[in-house]
């Protein structure tokens, strides 16, 4: 997934929106013990991404004013109309993950581009 045109409130540094929806949007437990969308207990086998969660994710962000998601679709794989569809779909034994790991990038990739904000 390919998050671009993050807008950030003003007043709002975009370096420290762009980090709080990384962590939003992680795989891993955050400080205040919550965890990251992609967190690996919060999906089970089969279990579908729908674009609208990450939008609502991202939204709740502090100083997040939009988001405008450009790609969103499998790693290595075409575009199989999953943004215009707002779904990335999974087989029954096959667990959705996106770990944003430069060393790992076939367990899915995040990138955000933020604009707006200080």
């Amino acid at each position: 997934m390919r998050a671009k045109d993050v807008c950030a409130r003003p007043g709002y540094f975009r370096a420290d929106v762009a980090q709080a929806v990384r962590d939003a949007l992680s795989a891993r437990v955050l400080p205040d013990g919550t965890r990251g969308f992609f967190h690996p207990d919060n999906f089970t086998f089969g279990q579908p991404v729908y674009l609208s969660q990450i939008y609502r994710t991202a939204m709740q962000v502090p100083g997040v004013a939009s988001v405008n998601v450009t790609r969103f679709k499998r790693w290595t794989q075409a575009a199989n109309h999953e943004l215009e569809k707002g779904v990335v779909t999974a087989a029954p034994l096959e667990i959705l993950q996106l770990a944003n790991d430069p060393n790992f990038p076939e367990n899915g990739r995040l990138a955000i581009s933020v604009a707006g904000g200080l």
